[in-house]
């Protein structure tokens, strides 16, 4: 008796995905706006912020009195982002703007 050598199927995500056998479902996003991610943010900025300006003297001491300015600069740039995300917010609310245009 003579056996055919049959393919083995492969079994790898990628192969069950070519074939149509791995479904994605659709998952709609968590949060559109943005904005509670962006306060979150400004939130940890500041409290690294306060937490350095208690350390400066040692800061100072061993020449890394530049980190005080990285939470400024983080909280700065997430006040930007805020204003940002409240004005895309507001423009996709009132449908001037679709949810996936950036």
């Amino acid at each position: 008796m003579t056996e055919e050598a049959v393919p083995k199927k492969r079994s790898d995500p990628t192969s069950q995905l070519a074939r149509g056998e791995l479904v994605h479902a659709e998952v709609k996003p968590l949060d559109l706006s943005g904005i509670p991610s962006v306060i979150t943010g400004i939130v940890l900025w500041a409290v690294a912020g306060v937490v350095l300006f208690f350390l400066r003297n040692r800061l100072t001491a061993d020449g890394l009195d530049w980190w005080l300015w990285v939470p400024v600069a983080g909280f700065g740039l997430g006040l930007i982002g805020l204003w940002y995300c409240k004005r895309r917010w507001t423009a996709i609310q009132a449908g001037q703007r679709s949810t996936t245009e950036d």
